[in-house]
């Protein structure tokens, strides 16, 4: 299992173009590795993003300001999911920006826009699968310190080719412990923190800390903090020929 502890990174926030980027797992890449990449993207007022794909299987979680994926709205908290050389898009950020993290299981080799000459010839076998969480509300600070018992609720509507595809959100009260749901048959999941905070190895991990669990690896015990945690768990499906080739 791998870990990112959020407070450690944000203050390495740069400029990226018209936008804002912390990298929490691996770097910006022109070339795909098995390598973890994570990182959290905060679009500036009105700006776009024109329809893309990238290679490798994503999932993006927005949690601040609010915009569209093409024709769906976007805002906190949704949940989008794309497989590999499968377009989308474009983003567009509302008058108050857009902030989202985009997680990888592996890493990228950069944007293929779908207006590029030629772009089908760089074109994979793919599913093609596109999915939107329901909307996903976090609890206020006293409603999560007095909550008595874990909860894990599905985000994510399940559909006959899934293969393992799940967003679930795990709520804990104060100093609870729970299992993260199984990677089951899957590409491993993210946990990312998104309200209070967890103990790992005794340290805090606070909101927006990320942890990677591989398929092959047991899910770790999550332990809540002292005002409660609710943990958002985004699983890959399995990994197509594609994506093990990576």
């Amino acid at each position: 299992m791998q870990v990112s502890n959020y407070a450690e990174k944000a203050g390495s926030r740069f400029r990226r173009g018209q936008s804002w980027k912390i990298n929490l797992f691996g770097a910006n890449s022109n070339v795909s590795s098995p390598e973890l990449q994570a990182f959290r993207l905060d679009f500036n007022a009105n700006q776009t993003l024109d329809a893309h794909f990238h290679i490798v299987d994503q999932f993006q979680v927005f949690v601040e300001g609010d915009g569209t994926i093409g024709r769906d709205s976007v805002g906190p908290i949704v949940v989008h999911y794309a497989d590999h050389h499968t377009g989308y898009g474009p983003l567009v950020a509302s008058p108050y920006g857009m902030t989202y993290f985009t997680l990888r299981s592996k890493t990228d080799a950069g944007l293929n826009f779908l207006r590029e000459p030629h772009v089908r010839e760089k074109l994979q076998p793919t599913k093609r699968r596109h999915r939107m969480s329901r909307k996903i509300i976090l609890s206020n600070e006293p409603v999560l310190a007095d909550r008595t018992e874990v909860v894990i609720e599905d985000a994510l509507d399940a559909q006959d080719d899934d293969e393992g595809i799940a967003v679930k959100m795990v709520r804990m009260g104060p100093n609870m412990q729970a299992p993260a749901p199984d990677t089951g048959e899957s590409g491993g999941e993210y946990l990312l923190v998104l309200n209070g905070s967890i103990i790992h190895d005794g340290h805090a991990l606070d909101k927006y800390s990320l942890l990677f669990v591989r398929a092959d690896e047991a899910p770790p015990v999550l332990t809540a903090g002292p005002g409660g945690a609710e943990v958002l768990v985004t699983r890959y499906p399995a990994e197509s020929e594609w994506m093990k080739s990576i």
